[in-house]
């Protein structure tokens, strides 16, 4: 009884995470890492469907693509700030340029990761954000 306790608390502390990425491989990692560490995930493909999302879920967390198809970026952290709650978002980069990064905390990512990290590195920062947001305990 008691271990069926724990799994259940355990399931309602799960931090959920929205990952928006247009690509499968970046999509199916990301899941894979995230639900390893503990993470209640959801993955969508595109950025409209990621902001409908965002709109009638609550997430605590956002994984989001620097390029998404049609979509400018500064677009979609225009409509992120327009809702009333705005989770962190992590931005996934391809590119490491410095001014790139710059620009992409001035538009409102809490962090930049470089998708093809090594997965730890990529998990230490999710921790850290949420932990920035009070939502998890301090990473050691």
């Amino acid at each position: 009884m008691k271990r069926l306790e724990n799994q259940m608390v355990n399931q309602a502390a799960k931090k959920r995470i929205l990952v928006i990425d247009d690509d499968e491989r970046v999509l199916i990692s990301l899941e894979c890492l995230l639900e390893n560490e503990g993470y209640e995930t959801t993955t969508v493909w595109s950025a409209q469907d990621g902001l409908n999302m965002l709109r009638t879920k609550p997430f605590d967390l956002v994984l989001l693509d620097d390029y998404m198809h049609g979509v400018a970026i500064e677009g979609i952290f225009d409509e992120i700030q327009k809702m009333e709650i705005q989770p962190p978002v992590i931005l996934t980069v391809s590119s490491s340029l410095p001014e790139a990064r710059k620009h992409f905390i001035e538009l409102g990512a809490v962090a930049v990761v470089n998708k093809w990290a090594p997965c730890e590195e990529i998990a230490a920062e999710v921790r850290k954000q949420l932990a920035k947001a009070g939502l998890e305990a301090v990473p050691a």
